[in-house]
């Protein structure tokens, strides 16, 4: 059940206060919310917000989330299960549900720095408690066990700046001066540009003197650029560069195994850079770029009629410290609702900021830093875009990987395998790509 309160005048200054609580057999959701409109100026006679919003959730559904985007290979199962469905350990023990509890506190206000381009700077405080209870019995404990008491306290800014238009539908001088834009004819469309920019630049910093227990600073720089060549049947050449770069400060035992290990080193899970889908790396699927961690299942597991099945090693994604990818694609209309697009697509997820520009270097026989190393992926495919009459489109594309990942499986009581991800990956979705 869902129970909605809200008021949009408290104590008669138009203040804004709300609340939520949501509660089911497996998600539990109370969150409060306030809005001081009028907070600072912001212009001749305007004004900008601050927003504060706190939340407490509890979501014991969580292998439905591993089930569909971290289990490869493994029939559907992401857990030990007894005969009677309850989870327990490698062992056989009886564990608990798995659970995720989350705290969090945001404040954020912003600043307009230009309205003719859109350019505006947001300003955040967050609080983030998470905790991972009873995590034994998945399939992905090891990766889990250094965030399953995760406290982060950061203040972080993001700087926008946004120019994209499309000037194939252009607006008549009365819109002209409606919106203040007098001799630009070009309309607003973040959506299907055909010129124009957009920049975003956003830093994190998190410390444990704010109150966390993970130190870190983290900044991603996002640049689109569009340009349309009449010449070429009104072509739009589109292009994007994303940069990721995050850091760890004094890394300290997080999974508590005496040692600071790469685990240690590496952001929280929540925090790292993830890419690989329909809308960065289109010659990957979901999320699958990047490094890996090969996973051993051991322990008894049963299928979802209740048999018991025997899982073999595989890989999952483990993200990173660092992101880079460049995009490219030429939208060449052949009618006026149907285009093909030709696209490149480069990059990929990186264990640290300094293996981008050089891997790092593993012995043969290092399994684990080997299927770590990332190497810059390039990625050439075809797409279809078809204008629907409501606005938007329907877009599939079609990517092939030059040089595909290849990862190490370990084997029990067999020589090692290699696991090489597929070269072409088909994408649908109803927007571009970017």
């Amino acid at each position: 059940g869902t129970f909605n309160i809200r008021n949009i005048n408290l104590m008669g200054r138009l203040y804004q206060g709300g609340a939520r609580i949501r509660a089911s057999r497996f998600q539990q959701l109370v969150q409060l919310d306030f809005i001081n409109p009028r907070f600072i100026p912001d212009g001749e006679r305007k004004f900008a917000p601050l927003t504060l919003s706190a939340q407490y959730s509890r979501d014991t559904g969580v292998t439905r989330f591993f089930r569909s985007t971290l289990d490869r290979g493994t029939f559907g199962v992401v857990q030990r299960l007894d005969e009677d469905g309850n989870p327990i350990d490698q062992f056989g023990e009886s564990t608990g549900a798995p659970s995720i509890n989350r705290l969090s506190f945001t404040a954020e206000t912003s600043r307009t720095v230009s309205r003719k381009t859109r350019s505006f700077l947001f300003l955040r405080y967050r609080f983030e408690d998470v905790r991972i209870l009873n995590t034994t019995s998945l399939l992905v404990a090891p990766i889990l066990e250094p965030d399953r008491n995760v406290r982060l306290s950061s203040l972080g800014g993001t700087f926008s700046r946004d120019t994209r238009a499309n000037c194939n539908n252009k607006r008549t001088i009365l819109e002209q001066i409606r919106t203040g834009e007098v001799g630009d004819p070009c309309r607003y469309n973040p959506t299907d540009a055909t010129k124009g920019e957009f920049l975003t630049i956003d830093y994190a910093l998190s410390l444990r003197q704010l109150g966390g227990n993970v130190s870190f600073s983290k900044l991603q720089v996002t640049y689109q650029r569009y340009y349309q060549i009449k010449q070429l049947n009104k072509t739009v050449i589109a292009g994007r560069a994303i940069f990721g770069l995050a850091s760890i400060f004094n890394a300290q035992d997080r999974n508590n195994n005496g040692t600071i290990d790469e685990n240690d080193k590496t952001l929280p899970i929540s925090e790292r850079f993830f890419a690989g889908g329909s809308t960065d790396l289109r010659g990957f699927a979901f999320q699958q770029a990047g490094p890996r961690i090969a996973i051993l299942p051991q322990g008894q597991f049963r299928d979802r009629n209740n048999d018991p099945i025997t899982l073999f090693p595989f890989t999952i994604p483990f993200g990173g410290n660092a992101l880079a990818v460049i995009n490219a694609e030429a939208r060449i209309p052949l009618t006026t609702i149907f285009q093909i697009v030709p696209f490149y697509d480069g990059g990929n997820v990186f264990r640290r900021v300094g293996e981008i520009f050089k891997p790092r270097v593993s012995t043969p026989n290092d399994i684990v830093n080997q299927n770590l190393r990332a190497v810059f992926t390039n990625t050439f495919g075809l797409g279809l875009r078809l204008k629907t009459p409501i606005g938007g489109s329907v877009n599939i594309d079609y990517g092939y990987i030059l040089n595909p990942p290849a990862f190490i499986v370990p084997e029990q009581n067999l020589p090692n395998s290699t696991l090489r991800l597929r070269q072409g990956q088909f994408h649908f979705r109803f927007t571009q790509a970017f």
